[in-house]
């Protein structure tokens, strides 16, 4: 666990140096940054998220992002349950029509 005085940034300096430590050739590597920020952002929206109770609206507007850049990042981190839900029925559906 972190100290609780710890930073955000504390706590990413302590990770990358635990991850490039344990790396053989660290020049291999690709795409380090878009991996990273990737990951960081995808757990910054899902907790900011379940913080606001599933409230998209509240959920963009405390991290100062458009709505609709917000459903677009949710979508593409597979975070959108709505989306997901809609999808799990229609092929449900589909899979019944199928058997038929």
């Amino acid at each position: 666990m972190t100290d609780q005085n710890e930073g955000l940034g504390d706590v990413i300096e302590k990770y990358l140096r635990r991850f490039y430590a344990g790396m053989v050739d660290v020049t291999d590597q690709k795409n380090v940054y878009d991996s990273i920020m990737q990951e960081v952002e995808r757990r910054l929206i899902s907790v900011t998220l379940e913080t606001a109770k599933g409230n998209r609206l509240k959920t963009a507007k405390i991290l100062g992002l458009n709505r609709n850049t917000l459903l677009k990042k949710m979508r593409q981190f597979d975070l959108d349950d709505k989306v997901n839900q809609k999808n799990a029925t229609m092929s449900h559906l589909y899979k019944r029509r199928k058997r038929k």
